[in-house]
């Protein structure tokens, strides 16, 4: 009969044979017995190997085990009574029964002998059991050997022996593993097949579940398998030992055990599982390697199930922590935004009001608001610093790695713009209570505005603000605009704002090595005088206008003196004075006309800080006393102040003064008869000359009172209106500090004549030595036309059209008498010129009369019909026709080409223009070439004249230059620079570059 495999290899393994996986579970330890154990067939010797085995020990393993001797007649003894054994276990093989997870299983445990319960609970040592098998093995089996045997065993002994010992080897190793794992079992069952030997009981034995392993996984039983049955024994035989004694105790230990489904629940009645019989042989420790095996087949499953499921939980755990984090982040740094833009909410009105950034309260809020936003910007910081999550994050996902280092270099940013802000409030509270509300320049109290401390604040506040700036532009470099979250507009401001932090360095440096050169200029530690002067711009000078009076302004510690001009008449013309006999400095010399130069007449430069170290050094010589630098400023300045601090009250003269009444005004207080006999009369004089200047000394006062009580906000306008007034000239100020005075000179603001060599230019200036106001009468008109070459050089043609339409009083001699300079770079060379007085009569005078329609052919003078006269001229030296009307002259080029500035060339020459007529001058130079093209027009000050420009290239040469040409047509009113733009059309001419406009 052969033996079944399943059964063979649950056999050979320790484990009860069972039915295909079909029906149970397929154990991996089959497969291993399996290898070893050969099939037999049924035999005699198998039914008394089997009872006498069943006798000895009840608890012997049934695994089959080889002999220690060779595998002859032994092994097929062992085999046949295998077979029996299992045949016998087939025919008591019951039905299974299925719980909630899967099929379940369950043996009656029958009542056995004593002795034999003892016997199987008792772990056998590994060697015992091994020589066991053996003996049994040898005595079952006779001594008898078949020819093919005996010659297998001649020629393989040496094999036959070392597979003895590997295969006792392997059983004492497997049963030692038992033997550990012994634990945690049902209680021992009793084999079936003795019930028949045992007395019968009446008490019905309790089912005991026994727990399969589940290395693989169980497939659902069918409908045919649950409903099939095995006859199970009757519960109240009772199993006897080899004695045929009944054990009482085992019979009641039967009883107690208590027997489970697969619900962890007691199932009384419960049907034996198949192979009962074989089931209950099984030791202890086989039951605890299933179990263990089951176990360890659940830790796998369940690691392989953390495997998949930790990876999940953990990418999860940091998603959830990463989308905090970012909340957090964007939280934090939308309120530190929020925070500032609230401050500039605070000082939204400055500026309109100025001074409102001065305002205690609304400085000590926008402090608040600062310290709130660097709080939010450090946890922004520290939380980008210190986060595990946004590490790793950066470390296996560096497409983020430019957002964060964005956002880090954004928050610094943030908090050095906090830290900025906070210095400069903490600074400002300082100044706060002396500079807001009330009048800060009046000296009616004593106490300073502006203190060595104060600047020593300010120096350390600037100091403290460069590092921050210096950071916040190492930041920046760092900042992917397009990582950020913000909307468009303020992603546009911040790059705005960013971008201007190389222009706010640079203020912040020169203010702080202008510092102690400001502490100089508001008399911190001594009291500083300037001299200041008036121009009359309708007696047109150099520097804008005939300095008739003067005064001295104060500075002590921030604070202003009271405040009044003087006419100079009072000084120069006294008896004994300083002027009598004096010429003009040497450079001026060849043409001022004027004896006794002093004082009123030392704005003869162009060059502004020329012109003021002369004052300074005739004011000493005349005055006596030193000065530490000059301020001159134009009527159009007064205006520009009365247009901020309203209208001035005379109420003595019962007179309102206007920005647009106010050279009228003082015009004909200054020169009219009536107006001076009023002054005198209201101010108690005899002397005209006294007298003619006090009204101008009274506006001049109520101005400076205005000013001086004038509030922080119209300050600030005013302040705001002289910056804009030293660039047109209207204002020009000279301080002796070199530190102080290069600063205005660096940024235009000095009025001094530019020198550059890398440029072409042109500064036209003109002098009134006609000793009348009627400047204000005459417009000028300059033409340019200039010519490049194909090497940059430049060819100028210059018309300068003066008309002269005399439509009010000018107090004084009606003709026009004009020194006219044309001051143009060092290199330039003359070409021609016309319309300068040679000197030379031509008609009128003492000689013979003029021609009614004209004198110069070529109509450079024109006048109304038989007007075409010179007048009277105020004595100059050296005039043949001093006392009487002068003739009109010869015309012809420049009689004056030597400049009287360093570093420029100069045409020059009188230019005479009698009574509402219209003189044209010509000129023409060359100025080499000086590289890519650029002109500078400088425009003189308290002048405005119409500039007709165009600059082309010679006929042909549009391509060589590359360059479509330039025209401009308007008012000067402060220097202009023109510089060329590349042509775009490719087309080429050859009379012109583009369409020339008429001329």
């Amino acid at each position: 009969m052969a033996i079944d495999k399943d059964a063979q290899e649950g056999f050979s393994a320790g484990i009860m044979p069972q039915e295909k996986p079909s029906d149970l579970e397929y154990n991996d330890e089959w497969v291993e017995a399996e290898q070893w154990v050969e099939p037999v067939k049924d035999s005699p010797e198998a039914d008394n190997v089997e009872a006498s085995t069943r006798r000895e020990d009840s608890s012997a393993l049934p695994t089959t085990v080889l002999a220690p001797e060779s595998l002859d007649q032994h092994s097929e003894s062992l085999a046949t009574a295998t077979v029996a054994e299992i045949e016998t276990a087939s025919k008591q093989k019951v039905p299974t029964e299925t719980g909630q997870q899967g099929q379940a299983e369950h043996v009656t445990a029958q009542p056995g002998a004593e002795a034999m319960q003892e016997a199987a609970l008792e772990p056998k040592p590994a060697e015992n059991v091994a020589q066991g098998m053996a003996a049994k093995l040898s005595e079952a089996k006779p001594k008898q050997e078949t020819p093919a045997l005996t010659q297998e065993i001649a020629q393989g002994e040496a094999d036959e022996q070392e597979a003895r010992e590997q295969i006792i080897s392997a059983i004492e190793s497997r049963v030692n593993v038992l033997s550990e794992q012994q634990t945690q079992l049902p209680s021992e069952i009793v084999p079936t097949d003795v019930a028949e030997e045992q007395p019968e009981v009446t008490s019905e034995p309790k089912s005991e579940e026994i727990t399969e392993p589940a290395s693989e996984p169980k497939s659902e039983p069918t409908t045919e398998e649950k409903s099939e049955e095995i006859t199970e024994p009757t519960s109240g035989e009772i199993t006897e030992s080899k004695s045929g004694e009944t054990s009482a105790a085992s019979i009641e230990e039967k009883k107690e055990a208590p027997a489970e489904t697969e619900t962890g629940e007691q199932s009384k009645g419960a049907k034996p599982r198949p192979f009962s019989r074989l089931a209950d042989k099984l030791p202890d420790r086989v039951r605890v390697l299933a179990l263990r095996h089951r176990v360890i087949a659940i830790g796998l499953l369940v690691l392989v199930l953390f495997g998949i499921v930790a990876p999940l939980l953990v990418t999860a755990s940091y998603g959830i922590r990463a989308y905090a984090t970012y909340t957090s982040l964007r939280t934090h740094a939308s309120d530190g935004y929020q925070h500032l833009l609230n401050i500039k909410t605070i000082f939204s009105g400055a500026k309109a009001h100025p001074t409102g950034v001065l305002d205690v309260a609304k400085l000590q809020q926008a402090g608040k608001e600062l310290q709130a936003a660097r709080s939010d910007f450090v946890k922004v910081r520290d939380m980008l610093d210190n986060s595990d999550v946004l590490h790793t994050i950066t470390q296996y996902l560096p497409q983020y790695r430019a957002t964060i280092s964005s956002a880090r270099a954004a928050s610094q940013i943030g908090i050095d713009v906090s830290e900025i802000g906070q210095r400069l409030i903490a600074t400002a509270l300082t100044f706060a209570p002396r500079f807001h509300g009330g009048s800060i320049l009046s000296s009616n109290t004593k106490a300073p505005l502006i203190t060595a401390h104060d600047i020593d604040l300010l120096s350390t506040t600037l100091a403290a603000l460069l590092p921050l700036v210096d950071d916040m532009q190492v930041q920046a470099r760092h900042i992917s605009f397009s990582s950020l979250p913000l909307d468009s507009h303020s992603l546009s401001q911040l790059q705005q704002y960013l971008q201007m932090l190389p222009q706010v360095k640079n203020v912040l440096l020169q203010a702080q090595s202008l510092l102690p050169s400001a502490g100089w200029l508001l008399g911190v530690e001594q009291p500083r005088t300037f001299l200041v002067q008036t121009m009359d711009r309708s007696e047109l000078r150099a520097t804008g206008g005939f300095t008739g009076q003067f005064g001295e302004l104060q500075i002590s510690q921030g604070r202003i003196a009271p405040f009044s001009l003087r006419d100079i008449s009072a000084v120069e013309y006294s008896d004994n004075n300083a002027t009598l006999g004096q010429q003009a400095p040497q450079a001026y010399r060849s043409w001022w006309p004027f004896a006794n130069w002093g004082l009123r007449d030392s704005n003869l430069s162009a060059d502004f800080p020329a012109s003021a170290r002369i004052a300074i050094e005739q004011y000493n010589l005349e005055v006596h006393r030193k000065v530490d630098g000059v301020v001159l400023f134009t009527p159009f300045l007064v205006e520009h102040i009365m247009n901020i601090t309203g209208p001035i009250q005379v109420p003595r003269y019962n007179e309102t003064i206007t920005a647009q009444n106010l050279e009228q005004r003082l015009h004909y207080y200054q020169l009219d008869n009536a107006a001076i006999r009023k002054i005198e009369l209201i101010e108690h004089v005899e002397d005209p000359a006294q007298a003619r200047k006090l009204f101008t000394s009274e506006v001049a006062h109520q101005l400076m009172d205005r000013v001086r009580h004038a509030s922080p906000e119209e300050l600030m306008a005013i302040g705001l209106q002289l910056l804009q007034d030293l660039k047109t000239r209207d204002l020009q100020i000279y301080l002796t500090n070199t530190q102080l005075e290069d600063f205005l000179v660096r940024y235009g603001y000095a009025g001094q004549i530019d020198r550059s060599p890398t440029h072409d230019g042109l500064y036209i200036v003109q002098a009134n030595v006609s000793a009348s106001k009627a400047s204000q009468y005459v417009r000028t008109t300059i033409h340019d036309t200039v010519s490049l070459d194909p090497s940059g050089g430049a060819t100028h043609l210059l018309q300068l059209r003066l008309a002269y339409t005399q439509i009010g009083p000018v107090y004084g001699l009606d003709t026009y008498r004009d020194y006219v300079r044309v001051y143009v770079p060092p290199s330039a060379k003359f070409l021609w010129g016309n319309g300068f007085d040679t000197g030379e009569p031509l008609c009128g005078g003492p000689l013979a009369a003029c021609a009614p329609q004209g004198i110069y052919p070529g109509d450079e003078l024109v006048c109304p019909t038989g007007q075409y006269q010179a007048g009277a001229s105020a004595p100059m030296l050296g005039d043949p026709y001093a006392g009487q009307w002068h003739p009109l002259d010869k015309i012809g080029p420049p009689n004056n080409l030597k400049s009287d500035e360093p570093g420029r060339g100069m045409f020059a020459g009188y230019v005479i223009v009698p009574k509402n007529c219209t003189m044209t001058v010509t000129l023409s130079w060359y100025v080499p070439p000086l590289g890519t093209y650029n002109l500078l027009v400088q425009r003189q000050a308290a002048t405005f004249p119409e500039l007709d420009l165009s600059i082309l290239s010679t006929p042909g040469d549009c391509a060589a230059l590359k360059t479509a040409g330039l025209y401009f047509n308007g008012i000067l009113t402060n220097d202009m620079s023109f510089a060329l733009k590349a042509k775009t059309n490719s087309r080429d001419t050859t009379t012109s570059c583009y369409e020339q406009p008429g001329v």
